[in-house]
């Protein structure tokens, strides 16, 4: 099911693309950094990919509406320390399709800052501790709803870095004890993304 609802976002931001009068398109790519609140490591430790694309259209002159696709692999990374004595490892890789909707404004022709709801589904897990694969991993749940906010700096002609952060909303999955106490109610992701993309086209415009 997660696959075939990115086969179709995929496909709907193909034909929003195709249509050069009224929308941009390009493609995205960096890496990210993530943890999982709520499992007792603290950092942005654990390092993955991020690689889709994305079409946008202006609402007005300063700002756009930006969706996007891409393949993001979170989660969370704590390495051994033998030298310290410490052999405990850990390794939660989440690996998601995600699907930003943005609002984005145009601060200047160099900066611009962006806002929004974030939707993701997941298609593959690993999680490992210092023995292997554990067992009996406890599941998490299939979509993750999110936000995220960031900003994009242009670097030459359709060319931007972006950096944006992300955190999701509900838990990813319970609390080993299965309680929660008010807002925090299980797991959530949270992911700072470095990525840059590029603009193939621009939009053109009719007086």
């Amino acid at each position: 099911m997660p696959t075939r609802l990115f086969l179709f976002c995929f496909f709907f931001l193909i034909s929003l693309s195709a249509d050069a009068q009224r929308f941009k398109a390009g493609l995205r790519a960096g890496i990210a950094g993530t943890q999982i609140s709520g499992d007792q490591l603290g950092g942005f430790d654990k390092a993955g990919i991020v690689a889709g694309g994305l079409v946008s259209t202006s609402l007005s002159q300063k700002f756009d509406l930006g969706f996007e696709i891409f393949y993001v692999q979170k989660g969370s990374r704590k390495n051994a320390d033998p030298d310290n004595g410490d052999l405990v490892s850990y390794l939660l890789r989440l690996n998601y399709f995600e699907v930003p909707v943005l609002l984005q404004w145009k601060y200047s022709k160099r900066f611009s800052f962006e806002a929004g709801p974030t939707f993701g589904a997941l298609v593959g897990t690993l999680e490992e501790d210092e023995f292997g694969a554990l067992d009996q991993p406890r599941d998490f749940s299939n979509f993750e709803l999110g936000v995220g906010a960031g900003m994009s700096v242009h670097i030459v002609d359709g060319l931007y870095f972006n950096l944006r952060g992300t955190n999701s909303v509900l838990p990813v999955r319970e609390h080993v004890s299965g309680q929660d106490y008010r807002l925090n109610r299980g797991q959530y992701n949270s992911a700072l993304l470095f990525t840059f993309h590029y603009i193939f086209n621009k939009k053109t415009t009719t007086e």
